[in-house]
């Protein structure tokens, strides 16, 4: 083995798993524009292809991770079990449950192969980090960040997509768990915000994820046979919005921090919104034809800014490095 080839084996040791959140960004926004195409009367074509490449990408993603488990086993467990990795897991299940959204509707087949293995991962992982959460006596509040809705409170994307795959009562399972934890994790994130001082530079980024709940929440509800009419679903609107205004002025600061892999949490929560708000003027609820369009503008626009920084990033050798 060459010396080339020796440094990649190794940098494979320090490839974060939360590299799946590439996927959850890639294929929100593909839905984002599925949504925007059937209320604003443009094709599919634009959702279809980012669609394929989130799942070119979840493909090339997880064979570096199986290659990183199986060369560097004490890496990839050292993500399972630290107090602040561990919540990036749930990265790898959430990609398959958005994965499948993005697929429904087109190709039905393959939505429901991928929601399966989703849903199965995204229980287990689930049992996985909430385990570890209680077991970890080392376990302090400074650890806490926003991404710790993605194992738990990730629980609320399986019933968009999984109604009509699986029974009522699995769906509802689903539902009950995000929306119960969700309702539980909020006031401990915001504690942990509020009182522990202000997160490192790497997971500053994760602050767009306060985003992501409520805007899920509502899409969930929905799906499970709610309406966008109803008053629950306008609150949770409206505190996603809220939560996009909070993260615009906050803007400025965020700007300096140089890119990361966690930089893409930016992706998803943007995403998120754009399409529960999309819906909500498309099915009767209340109207935000043009903070929808802004919205499905900027995420765009940050998820192209994202893939060009990580394909630059890569190419230096930035991305699988010693945090």
């Amino acid at each position: 083995m060459t010396t080339s080839e020796t440094s990649e084996a190794r940098s494979l040791a320090y490839l974060p798993v939360g590299a799946f959140a590439m996927v959850m960004g890639l294929a929100g926004l593909a839905v984002a524009w599925r949504a925007a195409g059937s209320l604003w009367g443009f094709g599919p074509a634009v959702g279809q292809g980012l669609a394929v490449l989130a799942a070119v990408m979840f493909v090339a993603v997880a064979i570096g991770y199986l290659l990183k488990a199986v060369r560097h086993p004490t890496h990839a467990r050292s993500d399972w079990v630290h107090p602040v990795k561990v919540a990036f897991t749930a990265t790898i299940s959430v990609s398959l449950l958005v994965l499948a959204v993005a697929f429904q509707g087109w190709l039905p087949e393959v939505a429901a192969v991928i929601w399966w293995g989703g849903a199965l991962a995204q229980f287990a992982i689930t049992l996985w980090v909430v385990r570890t959460w209680i077991a970890d006596a080392a376990l302090e509040q400074i650890h806490i960040h926003p991404a710790w809705f993605i194992p738990a409170v990730g629980n609320l994307i399986a019933p968009i997509a999984g109604v009509g795959l699986a029974p009522l009562a699995v769906t509802w399972y689903f539902f009950g768990v995000g929306a119960i934890y969700f309702l539980g994790l909020f006031p401990i994130v915001l504690s942990r915000l509020f009182t522990a001082g202000t997160l490192p530079p790497r997971l500053a980024p994760t602050l767009a994820i306060l985003i992501a709940p409520p805007s899920v929440g509502a899409l969930a509800w929905v799906s499970m046979g709610g309406s966008w009419d109803d008053a629950l679903v306008k609150v949770l609107l409206g505190v996603a919005v809220f939560q996009v205004i909070l993260l615009l002025v906050q803007a400025p600061a965020l700007r300096s921090i140089p890119f990361a892999m966690s930089s893409w949490a930016y992706s998803f929560p943007l995403a998120a919104v754009t399409v529960a708000l999309i819906a909500s003027t498309a099915g009767g609820g209340l109207r935000y034809d043009w903070l929808a369009m802004a919205l499905l503008a900027l995420t765009t626009v940050a998820v192209a800014v994202l893939f060009g920084l990580t394909v630059q990033a890569a190419a230096r050798g930035q991305i699988c490095r010693p945090e």
